[in-house]
């Protein structure tokens, strides 16, 4: 018997949360879904997803190739999945990281992993930048300190023994964490009810912003190259050799003929590729923006996150308005979320989790009374994360034992890039450079991570995986975790 967590996470629901993020809404795409998609014409290249690894895909192809034609299609509004309702934070917790992904792969691959996620800022301001100083204004591209905050001793313990590894393992990058001690957490950062923590860089961003001005440009430059319909769910994707383009999407504007398609969906991906499921699991995530409390210390703190008895928040301060974007409040073993694709419902345990934490961890002293006629949680809403069974993302050719269709060729087939387990701000970009990379057959310039890759051999591995952990759900989360 299957655990829950390979039912099929079917598409986005029609009624998700309001995203805090998603107002004013961008409507530069909702009159290309007024008229069917590409119907019956053949088209180069159909992604399915219009997130952040969607405009990566996209610029690099439409950017690397002068001849081919990209059409994303997107089942709700453009960016209204996972990235549009994101933290906001680019945000590479590379001295944690490093020591989790060298006990899961070793040290050597460790490094490329951190290595990948710290150069995201950085590729991806070049990008904005390029685009023009409008979309640095209007995304907010920033750069800020994060400080991570912990409430016991031994946490902090293990704070300084990891940065210890990761300061021998990339001494380039010395000094640019360090430990924080009790005393500094109060007086300089107004935590007043932690033991210390561990301060680094990071990046912040209004990342729906972001995505809808990176496509508005593409738009702008390959009129004739480039079109995207939002509204457009995929039912089916069909592949038959006897006909040219191979691909036919089914959407709900009718039949769309491609001849690669390539799935930038996340945590739904199983809905298209069923033998995922269970090996690519969504989790439902909680946000929330809340209005400060009167004594909060505005200028001490840009982006922070509390590890507070087996729970994990996060949280940026807005550099305009003051406001907080704060998630998570859910324990580690994420049983109440995990296996969950929709995002129409609050999860309600984090929620109250978030309404307290920040009186809490700061202490009242740093936080005083809630502002008159304002509320604490000024918007809530949650979104969809996609984990892998082996902790690493997925991309690249779709292998023959994930798929219940024929496998295509070199030159026509399917391709993924998904699985980054709540990261993407720090994985999804790169990913999805490598991955137009790929299908561009530049394989010379593909920068990727090892365990990143899905080759036939993982694919075996993780179906082999799912058979052992699936009659459990409890076995399943662990495995996940």
């Amino acid at each position: 018997m299957a655990s829950d967590l390979c039912r099929d996470p079917g598409l986005p629901v029609d009624n998700p949360t309001p995203s805090y993020w998603q107002q004013p809404a961008n409507t530069t795409f909702s009159s290309n879904s007024k008229s069917p998609p590409a119907q019956a014409v053949g088209r180069d290249i159909v992604i399915i997803g219009s997130g952040i690894t969607a405009a990566s895909v996209a610029w690099h192809l439409l950017t690397q190739s002068p001849e081919l034609n990209v059409t994303i299609v997107e089942a709700r509004g453009v960016c209204s999945g996972a990235t549009g309702r994101n933290g906001g934070r680019i945000n590479a917790t590379a001295v944690q990281d490093f020591d989790k992904y060298t006990k899961i792969f070793g040290r050597d691959h460790a490094m490329q992993i951190v290595r990948f996620e710290l150069a995201h800022w950085r590729e991806m301001w070049e990008l904005v930048r390029s685009i023009g100083p409008e979309l640095i204004e209007k995304s907010e591209y920033r750069y800020i300190s994060a400080l991570l905050a912990v409430f016991e001793d031994d946490q902090l313990n293990e704070l300084r023994r990891m940065l210890i590894s990761f300061e021998t393992s990339f001494p380039d990058v010395r000094n640019k964490w360090r430990i924080v001690e009790k005393q500094e957490m109060r007086t300089t950062y107004g935590i007043g009810n932690a033991v210390g923590g561990l301060l680094g860089m990071a990046g912040a961003a209004w990342p729906y912003r972001m995505v809808t001005g990176i496509f508005e440009h593409l738009k702008n430059k390959f009129p004739s190259r480039f079109w995207i319909h939002e509204n457009a769910p995929v039912f089916t994707v069909r592949r038959d050799d006897s006909q040219t383009p191979p691909y036919t999407l089914g959407t709900a504007y009718g039949a769309i003929r491609a001849k690669h398609v390539i799935h930038c969906t996340e945590g739904h991906t199983a809905h298209l590729v069923p033998k995922l499921g269970g090996i690519l699991v969504p989790r439902r995530g909680q946000m929330t923006v809340q209005n400060p409390g009167k004594d909060f210390p505005k200028h001490k703190l840009q982006s922070w996150s509390f590890y507070m008895q087996g729970v994990f928040d996060y949280s940026t301060a807005n550099a305009k308005t003051g406001e907080i974007f704060i998630g998570g409040g859910e324990p580690e073993n994420r049983k109440y979320s995990a296996g969950v694709s929709s995002d129409a419902e609050n999860e309600l345990g984090a929620l109250a989790h978030l309404d307290g934490v920040l009186p809490t961890a700061l202490g009242i002293q740093n936080w005083g009374s809630d502002q008159i006629g304002k509320p604490r949680v000024k918007a809530a809403w949650t979104g969809i994360m996609g984990f892998s069974l082996d902790h690493a993302p997925f991309v690249g050719p779709l292998p023959e034992a994930l798929l219940d269709r024929p496998l295509g060729t070199s030159d026509s087939r399917e391709w993924i890039s998904a699985g980054y387990g709540g990261y993407g701000m720090v994985n999804a970009f790169l990913c999805g450079k490598a991955l137009a990379m790929m299908v561009l057959g530049k394989n010379d310039q593909v920068d990727l991570p090892r365990p990143y890759f899905l080759t036939e051999q993982r694919a075996g591995a993780l179906l082999k995986e799912l058979k052992r952990v699936q009659g459990s759900n409890e076995e399943h989360i662990r495995a996940l975790l």
